[in-house]
């Protein structure tokens, strides 16, 4: 429906297409009386401890035969635990865009509404985050710090969670139990935001599933 929306919406403003404006609010309206179509599901899927474990002594471990690979996917991994960023942006991170002194890194065309393509934001790091960049071997040789290809990386998860019988698990729930761990970790909305760079608190709360059980009493 909402692909149709804008389509609609182009044709009218492009070609002077004609149509009833109300026709498709009506549509989306009784699409949802007749339970046809609904609102998407939030995913509230955190790694488990015994799972992330895994996953790293998987990607850790030596692979005598193969091609060798210099992608850290188990540091790619860490840092997203660290970090809160998607995989995309961990292989676009560049080694002249990191400010060691401050703390902070630039991200480039961070995802967003209106579109990605020149979006660049500035991003706390954790101390943990910032170590994992500080050892890696590629600077200095190559401009990126975690030279590797995003898809690539999704796919090198996806194989490993299959071989591990680790179920229902992607890659972007890295962001989301990151994120997490900074609530649970104590820091306040408006510090969360300036690691994960979400736009809202509406956004923003989309990936944060806190266990009862680390929620720390305050009184």
């Amino acid at each position: 429906m909402i692909f149709l929306g804008t389509v609609l919406e182009y044709a009218q403003f492009a070609w002077g297409y004609k149509f009833n404006t109300q026709a498709l609010p009506d549509a989306r309206k009784t699409c949802r009386k007749s339970r046809i179509t609904h609102n998407a599901g939030t995913r509230d899927r955190r790694p488990t401890s015994e799972e992330l474990s895994l996953l790293l002594d998987w990607f850790d471990k030596p692979r005598p035969r193969g091609p060798k690979t210099r992608t850290p996917y188990a540091d790619i991994i860490r840092f997203a635990l660290a970090s809160a960023r998607r995989q995309a942006e961990i292989t676009r991170l560049r080694w002249d865009d990191l400010d060691e002194a401050k703390g902070t890194i630039l991200v480039r065309d961070l995802k967003h509404p209106d579109g990605a393509q020149g979006n660049h934001r500035r991003a706390a790091l954790t101390q943990e985050a910032l170590a994992i960049i500080q050892r890696q071997p590629s600077r200095g040789v190559d401009p990126c710090i975690f030279p590797a290809n995003a898809k690539t990386v999704g796919t090198r998860f996806h194989e490993a969670c299959k071989m591990l019988g680790i179920k229902g698990l992607r890659f972007h729930d890295l962001r989301h139990e990151a994120t997490s761990r900074l609530f649970e970790a104590g820091y306040q909305i408006h510090e969360v935001r300036s690691f994960t760079l979400h736009e809202s608190w509406a956004t923003l709360q989309r990936y944060t599933h806190l266990r009862p059980e680390d929620v720390a009493l305050r009184t």
